[in-house]
């Protein structure tokens, strides 16, 4: 977002490794002055927004929290403000697999899109747009498997074999999982209820792409 869009960035996350890790990318993409990263938790965000966007967090909130999340956001998004929740989902309720639940991630929960509502309707919050990209996750996963065995050695030799079956297995299981629509990549585009400075189609979101297609079109006919 800092580096193709030009925003400023306050990213929150509770990972001492990723937000070491991000800090040096921004440094060395001199993005150091645009993006912030800060070691903390979400309930402790703080300052206002003019975009409030969650991505892979919601997983690990929990059903019960979803209403304080609401109240987060509530908090921290300014009038005419939008929101984004990028979240793995199910289309019904039910428990993470258990073997997922021990060895990967432990407490993770996928809701419903009927769950995620308890983080809009207690805040005032309409939903604008809803996009389920499960088939870009499956090609995603294929792609960090390919990754993952051109490294298996040093994956390995890091670890142990235990890790590395543990890992490839997860992997495919979860590609499987999105490919067969047994898990869902829900992202769900909200705005405060007053706010009518909305689309009044999908337009836009094309508009791009329809104008390469016709440069390429035109270059094809000449």
């Amino acid at each position: 977002m800092a580096q193709h869009h030009g925003a400023r960035v306050t990213a929150y996350n509770i990972s001492r490794e990723q937000v070491a890790y991000a800090r040096e990318k921004a440094e060395s993409q001199g993005l150091a002055d645009r993006v912030e990263y800060v070691l903390d938790d979400y309930r402790n965000i703080s300052g206002e927004f003019d975009v409030f966007v969650s991505v892979g967090m919601l997983e690990h909130v929990g059903p019960m929290h979803y209403p304080v999340l609401g109240q987060v956001v509530d908090r921290c998004l300014e009038p005419g403000g939008r929101g984004l929740i990028h979240s793995i989902g199910r289309n019904s309720p039910s428990p993470i697999n258990a073997w997922i639940e021990r060895r990967i991630f432990p407490g993770a929960y996928p809701p419903t899109l009927r769950e995620m509502m308890d983080i809009f309707e207690s805040n005032r919050f309409s939903v604008l747009d809803v996009e389920n990209l499960r088939m870009h996750y499956a090609r995603t996963l294929d792609s960090w498997m390919r990754r993952y065995e051109m490294h298996a050695d040093q994956v390995e030799k890091m670890m142990d074999e235990r890790f590395l079956r543990t890992w490839r297995l997860y992997l495919a299981g979860s590609k499987a999982a999105f490919t067969s629509g047994r898990l869902q990549l829900f992202q769900v585009l909200f705005a405060r209820e007053e706010d009518n400075d909305i689309p009044w189609s999908r337009a836009h979101q094309y508009a791009t792409q329809a104008s390469l297609k016709r440069d390429e079109r035109a270059v094809t006919n000449d």
